[in-house]
């Protein structure tokens, strides 16, 4: 009997032109049905999507349609939910409203799901599809063995880490001489999978019943980190998250704080982006390490001024912002708030 997989993915804004695609391309592939959390989208793309939702029919398709935006966490807690009371669902594959799976994508997962020999693994494993564009540094730390690549190393802030910080600036120089292109892995690899201590919602396969032991997200994150606090927690429990290389997922829009340009560098991003995304970005980043990362809080607090006066140097546009952040995050103050205030 062919496992039945369920898609959960949660979509926002006027995104119905991405959604749809995501939709149209998980069919194909075979999922049974696709759970879509409506995070209180705008008007048009929210008919849009009743309209495809009356298209495809009650057996393909559930739609959530939530009266607010209640951020990535509150939109796949209510979807995976939703899939785990679904009789007709056995294994819940999550993506983001633009992650488009390329062609044998969930065959992939399937395929290695079914060769791997762990006891108990439908309450201990999750699997990871590749998102080429995106997630590098996992793959990087996949081929040499370094998790920190994708965590950052103990007492680290926002994956700076002092000691590092020679390494960083050998790279932004190579950048600005165009002596490497910085969005390339270029280490070649025998290896077809590996493991990795964390993962982002979009592209995590794992069966329902590892629900029973890690729970749902956080929604006092309301927004960025709650993923990896979320799916940490298959680790620290002795489970394990493989990153499967050729299952492929498309970002067929990309975040806004990858860089786009050589020059682009994390200091400048996080100084001059948006407030909202960078309050929630960091606030939420610095809950997780202190609860997860942090065992020196002497070096976490040099690495956190440090990293402060590179920010000052770049921009000082969000320096009172990122203090607020830091600090509420510090003291655990989560949940939707006015970052005015």
């Amino acid at each position: 009997m062919e496992p039945k997989v369920c898609v959960v993915t949660v979509t926002y804004g006027n995104r119905f032109h991405l959604l749809k695609q995501v939709i149209d391309a998980v069919l194909k592939e075979g999922v049974c049905k696709v759970v879509v959390v409506d995070n209180n989208s705008e008007p048009e793309s929210r008919e849009k999507l009743r309209e495809y939702e009356r298209k495809l029919g009650n057996q393909k398709i559930k739609v959530l349609y939530l009266d607010d935006n209640y951020g990535s966490a509150g939109g796949f807690k209510r979807g995976l939910k939703e899939a785990y009371n679904d009789p007709d669902c056995e294994f819940i594959w999550l993506l983001d409203d633009d992650n488009k799976p390329m062609e044998g994508a969930l065959k992939a997962l399937l395929d290695f799901w079914d060769s791997l020999e762990e006891e108990n693994k439908e309450e201990k494993v999750a699997l990871l599809s590749y998102r080429f564009r995106k997630e590098q540094l996992a793959k990087k730390a996949i081929i040499h063995n370094k998790p920190e690549l994708v965590l950052g190393l103990k007492n680290s802030f926002l994956g700076f880490h002092v000691k590092e910080l020679h390494k960083k600036i050998y790279r932004y120089l190579k950048r600005s001489l165009k002596l490497e292109d910085n969005n390339v892995v270029k280490q070649e690899s025998d290896k077809k999978f590996g493991i990795v201590p964390v993962a982002p919602y979009g592209g995590l396969f794992i069966h329902k019943n590892l629900l029973g032991k890690i729970g749902y997200p956080n929604e006092n994150f309301y927004l960025y980190s709650d993923d990896h606090e979320w799916s940490y927690r298959i680790t620290k429990k002795g489970g394990k998250i493989y990153l499967i290389l050729n299952s492929k997922v498309d970002d067929i829009e990309l975040s806004w704080h990858i860089p786009r340009n050589s020059k682009a560098t994390a200091f400048s991003i996080i100084s001059k982006g948006d407030p909202f995304r960078v309050y929630y970005m960091v606030r939420n980043r610095v809950y997780f390490e202190v609860n997860n990362l942090v065992d020196n809080k002497i070096i976490y607090w040099i690495n956190i001024l440090m990293y402060m006066l590179l920010i000052f140097f770049s921009s000082t546009k969000n320096i009172k912002l990122i203090t607020k952040a830091v600090k509420d995050g510090y003291k655990g103050k989560l949940g939707k708030t006015d970052i005015l205030k």
